[in-house]
């Protein structure tokens, strides 16, 4: 630069001494240099770099200016950059050199932001991340300069890839595993649902599901429903005390193809979001009641069977004595059942007794009482509650009922068809009496039944004919 003396003004000139142009007055030129120490000040803090990249028609490429954070960025001074623009290129990755030229192009044709994430092979570092935008705009001389913004993104996208492989395995977990799952959000929407859940329930990811729908076809019948919703809002109270953990509970659930599961359904609330979880027990609860059948219901009949009985007389036996309340019993014999057997075959004594059986069930209509076949031909019932009058008056509707059926019984000496004879005793259990007791007293009675001409109350004068 040479200070032109009483002008004012300085002209930058070529190696040769020849002026090339008027740069402005001298205390501009210490104002640009001032603040271009400044810019050098600021931009040394920075992450990354601030740059100029210029490419030329003449095919030069060049960075015409570069902070210092270039040298952390391309492992190359901005002196270097300054004088071949090509050694960034250079830099870039195999994988990544095609795809961010072509960028570098359609943003210098079209003038349009390049924005770029790529990879750098530094030799000091290794692979690298970097993240890069800038704005492009024509120069006089007919070349294309952007000015942008380049950093270090290698630890951020390496965590971003790790995450997102995180997720792709979990999402390959969830859709995987065996138990059906669904994710639903704040506004009853299903945004998951597994394959499970789709076997299990017929309704697959890309179907709208929200939860009245759900409540709607999983759960048709109005009044389970209605004890669902009750159940699902105290789980969701619970899990709000309890770190969003959605109790386990079992549910009826039915199938778009209309078959009914029995499901254990838990979860986890978060956000306002949950996820349930959907285990199906149908064949595990089938397996229990098969096996409960086998140990508390009489194979044939399909009444209670002698263990039930012993068991629940014990427990209403308690209960009464707690409750200070009445406890009625009624043993039931088949009249001359062996001259029944004998006489039409066992396949039609078997019926026989399914009959009786069925008749003596649909005549307790109190959900508490039980029957049960007590051995043989012989069936008990327990009437919990049951004061002496209104087990008497049970007992004549069930003889009634029994000799209504009308089954033939021709070998019978009391009537033409089939009958019973029963035995009644009531107490209000107390510690000086016990259950074996209350048996004993109802089978006194049907003994005297018996003896007094069968089809009929112990030490009852009616007889059914």
């Amino acid at each position: 630069y040479q200070w032109i003396q009483g002008r004012g003004r300085v002209i930058a000139h070529d190696d040769a001494g020849q002026p090339l142009r008027v740069v402005g007055t001298q205390s501009d030129v210490t104002a640009q240099r001032e603040l271009q120490e400044r810019l050098d000040q600021l931009v040394r803090n920075l992450p990354g770099t601030l740059y100029q990249f210029c490419m030329w028609p003449d095919g030069r490429a060049t960075f015409p200016y570069a902070s210092p954070g270039i040298e952390q960025i391309y492992e190359y001074s901005p002196e270097q950059l300054r004088e071949d623009g090509y050694l960034a290129l250079a830099r870039l990755h195999p994988q990544d050199i095609e795809r961010v030229r072509a960028d570098i192009h359609t943003s210098a044709q079209e003038l349009a932001e390049w924005r770029d994430l790529y990879r750098v092979q530094l030799p000091g570092r290794g692979e690298c991340w970097l993240s890069g935008r800038a704005q492009p705009q024509r120069v006089e001389a007919g070349g294309v300069l952007w000015h942008g913004y380049i950093h270090d993104v290698t630890e951020q996208h390496l965590q971003t890839l790790k995450l997102q492989e995180t997720e792709r395995v979990l999402q390959h977990v969830l859709q995987e595993m065996p138990l059906a799952l669904c994710l639903v959000d704040a506004a009853g929407q299903f945004y998951f649902r597994n394959r499970c859940f789709e076997e299990r329930f017929g309704y697959p990811a890309d179907m709208p599901l929200a939860l009245p729908r759900w409540w709607q076809e999983a759960y048709p019948d109005d009044a389970y429903r209605q004890q669902v919703l009750v159940q699902w809002q105290q789980s969701l109270e619970y899990a709000a005390a309890h770190n969003g953990v959605i109790p386990h509970h079992e549910y009826r659930i039915q199938a778009r193809n209309g078959v009914r599961r029995v499901m254990d359904v838990s979860g986890l609330v978060f956000g306002g979001h949950f996820m349930a979880m959907f285990e199906d027990r149908t064949e595990q609860r089938a397996q229990q009641e098969a096996l409960h059948r086998l140990a508390y219901v009489d194979g044939l009949t399909g009444v209670a069977n002698r263990r039930h009985f012993d068991l629940q007389l014990q427990a209403e036996w308690r209960r009464c004595r707690r409750s200070h309340k009445p406890l009625a019993l009624l043993l039931i014999d088949i009249d001359y059942f062996k001259q029944y057997n004998d006489h039409y075959g066992h396949p039609e004594g078997d019926a026989c007794l399914q009959a009786v059986a069925a008749t003596l069930k649909a005549g307790l209509t109190r959900s508490h009482d039980l029957v049960a076949r007590y051995g043989g031909e012989e069936f008990a019932c327990l009437l919990p509650e049951s004061d002496l009058a209104g087990a008497r008056h049970k007992a004549q509707l069930l003889l009634r009922s029994v000799y209504a059926l009308g089954r033939e019984h021709a070998q019978s000496g009391v009537a033409p068809v089939v009958t019973i004879s029963i035995g009644l005793a009531c107490q209000v259990p107390s510690g000086d009496s016990s259950p074996e007791a209350l048996l004993a007293q109802a089978d006194a009675s049907l003994y005297r039944a018996k003896q007094s001409g069968r089809n009929q109350l112990g030490s009852s004068a009616a007889v059914l004919s």
